[in-house]
């Protein structure tokens, strides 16, 4: 079997004869003249090693691996570890921070100038308006993957409601409000000897549990909205200091003694520190 090696000197022969018999059996021109022959080194093909002298192709890959190994041994010593990197960035890290601790210790002018520098760097927020407007004049738009930039700061707007209280049981106002009365008081409708529920007028929290001087209960509880109530009067609860209510719960109850004495319930509301007419707030029709 001809094998690729004995075909190949074969060509190379058959060329050489053919050039010289071109020439005239002379010497063969230095333009003409083929590997091997003369004093020039042997001629030598990539191949498969079979033992004719022929060596394998060496792979592209490898070849380019060890070329750029060779680039970074030149350039002195190639690509430092992880661990090479981050000693050296954590020592950058320790040399700024000790020289930013070092001149906010020193009280001298030069030092108060640069004191002042890092902290108005530090404490001031980026200007990103030079950059969106370049952004937009070159782009046309503001880039949506930086939120920033398409954040409009939209001004918040307050929104009111009339926030409806309940009444805190069904009855006539029998003493309005007044300056020394600082509440109103209510004569509940219908029999009040077997005892009438007073109820919240609105979510809140219990802030206290007293007696009063005539006798009876009152309890103060924290409303939403900067709302304050006291219900007084009270025959007796079942609430300590920090329960909490829902609109419509029991607060306690009020009870006669009979057709000679029917109970009244004392509301006074505070708001913004000062004591407001219950009335203006609280519908008893």
């Amino acid at each position: 079997m001809t094998t690729p090696n004995n075909f190949n000197n074969r060509r190379h022969k058959r060329m050489e004869h053919l050039l010289e018999d071109q020439s005239g059996g002379g010497t063969v021109p230095e333009l003409f003249r083929q590997p091997g022959s003369g004093s020039s080194p042997p001629y030598r093909e990539w191949g498969p090693d079979s033992g004719g002298g022929a060596t394998p192709e060496p792979d592209p890959e490898d070849l380019w691996k060890r070329q750029h190994r060779n680039w970074d041994d030149d350039s002195g010593g190639g690509r430092p570890g992880f661990g090479r990197g981050l000693l050296r960035r954590t020592t950058a890290s320790v040399l700024v921070f000790g020289a930013v601790w070092g001149i906010f210790t020193v009280q001298e002018p030069w030092a108060l100038k640069t004191q002042y520098f890092i902290t108005n760097v530090l404490s001031s927020d980026m200007d990103f308006v030079a950059v969106q407007v370049w952004y937009e004049e070159h782009f046309n738009g503001a880039p949506s993957f930086i939120p920033i930039f398409g954040d409009q700061q939209v001004p918040a707007e307050k929104v009111t409601a009339d926030h409806q209280l309940s009444a805190p049981l069904a009855g006539i106002v029998v003493s309005p409000f007044t300056a020394s009365l600082q509440g109103i008081e209510i004569l509940p409708s219908g029999d009040s000897s077997a005892g009438v529920t007073v109820k919240s007028v609105d979510t809140g929290r219990v802030l206290s549990v007293s007696k009063e001087t005539s006798g009876g209960i009152r309890v103060t509880v924290r409303h939403t909205g900067g709302l304050t109530a006291e219900y007084g009067h009270l025959s007796g609860t079942q609430l300590a200091v920090d329960d909490w209510l829902q609109s419509g719960e029991a607060v306690g109850w009020i009870q006669g003694a009979g057709e000679t004495e029917r109970p009244l319930l004392f509301l006074a509301m505070m708001k913004d520190k000062s004591y407001i007419d219950p009335a203006e707030v609280v519908s008893f029709d």
